[in-house]
C-alpha cells in the first residue's frame, strides 16, 4: 500500500509539472506574440540580435540586415494599415452573426468571451513612423 501511494503521490506531481510546463509556455508564447504585434521595432531588435549571433554577421552584413528589416517593417505596417479596416469589418460581422443565433443568456456569456479575449489580446498600439 505504502507503494502505491508514493507512486501516485509521483504521478500527481509529473502531471502538475507538465500541467505547469503547458500554462507556462502558453502565457510566454501569447506574451512573445503580442510583444512582436505591438511593438514590432523591438521584435527587429531581436531578430537582428539573433541573426548576427547565430550567422556571425560582420559588420556590412550587419548594416544590410537593419536595413532589410527596417524597410519589411515598414511595408507591413502599411499593410496593416491598409488591410486592418476591412478585417475589423469582417470580424465584426462574424461577431454580430453569432449574435443574432444565440439566446439572451448565450449572449451575455458570448460577450463575457469577447471582453476576455480582448483583455488577453488587445487591439495593437500605432507604430510610430519611422
Amino acid at each position: 500500500m505504502k507503494a502505491f501511494k508514493l507512486s501516485l503521490l509521483l504521478a500527481l506531481v509529473f502531471l502538475a509539472g507538465v500541467a505547469a510546463g503547458v500554462v507556462g509556455t502558453r502565457m510566454a508564447v501569447r506574451h512573445w506574440v503580442n510583444t512582436a504585434i505591438q511593438r514590432p521595432q523591438n521584435f527587429q531588435l531581436l531578430l537582428e540580435r539573433n541573426l548576427r549571433w547565430r550567422l556571425r554577421l560582420n559588420a556590412r552584413q550587419r548594416v544590410e540586415v537593419h536595413r532589410i528589416l527596417t524597410d519589411t517593417r515598414v511595408q507591413l505596417r502599411d499593410l496593416r494599415q491598409v488591410y486592418r479596416p476591412q478585417v475589423v469589418a469582417v470580424l465584426t460581422n462574424t461577431e454580430a452573426q453569432i449574435s443574432a443565433l444565440l439566446t439572451p443568456e448565450q449572449e451575455a456569456r458570448f460577450e463575457q468571451m469577447q471582453r476576455e479575449n480582448r483583455r488577453f489580446f488587445p487591439p495593437p498600439a500605432p507604430e510610430p513612423e519611422r
